[in-house]
């Protein structure tokens, strides 16, 4: 259901009136011009009286028409239902990235928790699984009276998720950012510069009668409410700043996630994550809702097995192509690392890098050109020029890719396959992606137990993208890098 038809019948009246008034409108204007035709024969007071008063008509109709529409659209974004407080969209991120997953509608009273059901409500384009009332405006196992009615949506990782395809006006103007900010000016893919949306909001419809604990009924109403508010789980909590490149002078936006009792007296290992080419150009926090690579290390359950710093940059162009060209925002990365520093309690022997697509490319060209920085690099989805990567044996690197992504599952083993040659020993497995994250945690445990620092691990089947709906976010994995020590 569109926003517009929300507007119901007082849309359709405003509608008519507006109508109505250009009719009126055109009428005076003939009128008008027809005596201004006849005043050329009389004086040329006349003609000025029939001028401005034209004008002074056209005014005042003009004015009625802008306060009839602005009417009829601020009650379009408004809440109609007299006892409707608020209504908070609360989204998370998933692999696929942020999705509504609850919302919270705010009454004037308590509602009774009895007159609710999982039909009450409808959220548009989305499966309601769950309504009750609570006094907080959170989630509960149970329901009881209170002001707030809680509705759960069914929020869940599609492994088939397709990104948004670009015009070839979309391409042009991306190819023209990349000239103007130094870029390689060359496309990995048409999945490419932030296209992709990534909603927070939700649209309500109470569809259902319901009851206050007192036993007042409030009646159904078939008007759609859209969301007066949006929180995103943990990404929320990520600040925005901006880096100046000392080489360009350049802006580089990022996101930096400090864990909630920040202690300077203490040392915090730091998490780089770097996002794919899909999101390149975009807004400073769509590298935060395009999936969970960054938020995965700032969840409240991974914070308490691994405090960390996370900081995801928000890159103005692609950084890196499949001709393993790369921009000179690799090397103002490592100086904002360096920076923050500075600036925070950093553990220096415990900086790791990570990054899906080309955010793996750019990981692995960081490491090629810093080799004392990270203490360990998860590797999602990615590549580069097999015959370069021979030095990288001595680093901790964890590299997932899917069977279904040929490129770099192909040029990856390449890669190991070098390795092996130079005589050091690699860990491989095939897993099933579609195992639910606690199963993959304990495979990754088991290629854990191997004891290598190289580490090369198949999804079964998937694609390119699916890669990172999966990488994210799997314990095992998580509690293997945060064990690398320089």
């Amino acid at each position: 259901m569109s926003q517009r038809k929300g507007f119901g019948r007082n849309h359709d009246f405003c509608l008519m009136m507006v109508l109505s008034l250009e009719k009126t409108s055109k009428a005076i204007i003939g009128n008008v011009q027809r005596g201004l035709h006849h005043s050329l024969r009389g004086t040329l007071k006349d003609t000025r009286i029939l001028y401005f008063a034209f004008m002074k008509k056209r005014t005042i109709i003009t004015m009625v028409l802008v306060g009839i529409l602005g009417l009829a659209q601020a009650q379009n974004n408004s809440i109609s239902d007299k006892h409707l407080q608020s209504v908070t969209a609360i989204s998370r991120v998933l692999g696929d990235g942020r999705k509504v997953e609850t919302v919270v509608l705010q009454y004037d009273t308590p509602i009774s928790n009895k007159s609710l059901s999982a039909e009450s409500y409808r959220v548009e384009d989305k499966e309601v699984t769950r309504i009750y009332a609570n006094k907080v405006p959170e989630r509960a196992q149970q329901g009881v009276d209170g002001q707030y009615v809680i509705i759960e949506v069914k929020a869940e990782v599609d492994l088939n998720a397709q990104p948004q395809k670009p015009t070839e006006a979309d391409k042009e103007k991306k190819q023209e950012r990349d000239r103007m900010q130094g870029g390689p000016g060359l496309r990995a893919g048409w999945s490419t510069g932030g296209n992709d949306k990534y909603p927070g909001n939700a649209v309500v419809t109470q569809i259902a009668d319901i009851k206050t604990s007192k036993g007042k009924n409030y009646k159904a109403n078939t008007l759609p409410i859209e969301s007066t508010s949006e929180k995103c789980l943990v990404a929320d909590d990520f600040r925005q700043e901006e880096f100046i490149s000392p080489y360009t002078g350049q802006v580089l936006p990022y996101n930096i996630y400090l864990p909630k009792d920040y202690n300077p007296a203490e040392h915090y290992p730091l998490v780089l994550f770097i996002h794919d080419a899909g999101v390149a150009s975009g807004d400073v926090t769509h590298t935060l809702y395009q999936g969970n690579g960054a938020t995965s290390w700032a969840e409240p359950e991974a914070q308490a097995r691994h405090k960390c710093i996370v900081v995801a940059p928000e890159y103005p162009v692609i950084t890196i192509d499949d001709n393993w060209n790369y921009s000179h925002h690799l090397d103002a990365t490592i100086a904002l690392l360096k920076e923050l520093q500075t600036k925070y309690s950093i553990d220096p022997k415990r900086i790791y890098t990570t990054g899906q697509s080309m955010g793996c490319m750019s990981s692995i060209v960081l490491m090629l050109k810093e080799p004392d920085l990270f203490a360990g690099a998860l590797l999602v989805a990615g590549k580069w020029n097999p015959s370069l990567m021979g030095p990288l044996d001595r680093q901790n690197i964890w590299i997932i890719s899917c069977e279904g992504d040929t490129s770099s599952n192909s040029l990856q083993g390449q890669a190991v396959e070098l390795w092996r040659s130079q005589g050091t020993k690699v860990s491989e497995a095939t897993w099933d992606m579609t195992l639910p994250k606690e199963q993959l945690s304990e495979e990754a445990n088991k290629m854990r137990a191997e004891g290598n620092h190289l580490l090369f691990t198949h999804l079964t089947g998937g694609n390119h993208r699916a890669t990172w709906f999966v990488a994210y976010g799997i314990e095992g994995v998580q509690d293997w890098l945060f064990e690398q020590h320089k």
